[in-house]
Formats: structure tokens, sequence, C-alpha cells
């Protein structure tokens, strides 16, 4: 489910979790979609913090963060970010 801030929220019942949160600034929606279609297959298969990011890192290493919060009072949840994507460094002016 696509929230105000851009950000996609899958439910997630699993190790203590209800939710997680894919967010991925500086990039596309097409780009932040199919990242969160990856992550909601990823998350049906893997039923733990731990397994699920070891899953998303044989798929996708060194392209996110995963962060959980247990012990947000609204919403136990995992918010996974999607790094911004590679840029070219800028040029030396001298």
């Amino acid at each position: 489910m696509e929230r105000p801030d851009g950000s996609i929220r899958i439910a997630w019942t699993a190790d203590g979790f209800q939710a997680i949160d894919v967010v991925g600034r500086w990039r596309t929606r097409t780009e932040l979609d199919a990242f969160a279609r990856a992550v909601a297959d990823a998350a049906m298969l893997n039923r733990t913090v731990r397994e699920l990011g070891v899953a998303l890192r044989k798929e996708h290493p060194g392209e996110f963060e995963l962060v959980p919060y247990p012990h947000d009072r609204n919403l136990p949840r995992v918010v996974v970010r999607l790094n911004p994507p590679p840029g070219e460094p800028n040029p030396d002016p001298y």
C-alpha cells in the first residue's frame, strides 16, 4: 500500500513485527515498486528479521539498509531503505 510520504507498507506479522515500510528517496516510482515487490516476496518465505536481511542481501547486495523498530508505539515495523543510486563523482574544479 502506497503511503502519503511515498513509501510502501507491506503487512508482515512475523518475529513480533506488524509491517515492513519500504522507502526509496532519490529513486523512481518504478524502481521503488520493483524493490517493494522483491521485499514482499522475500518476506513471505523469511519469517524473522535476520532471515529477511539475508535473503535480501543475496538478491540486492549493498543496495539497501534494514532497520527494525520493535518498540514503535504505533506499529512495530521494519524499515527497508533503498539506497540512492550510484552517481557520478563531482569533478575536481582544479
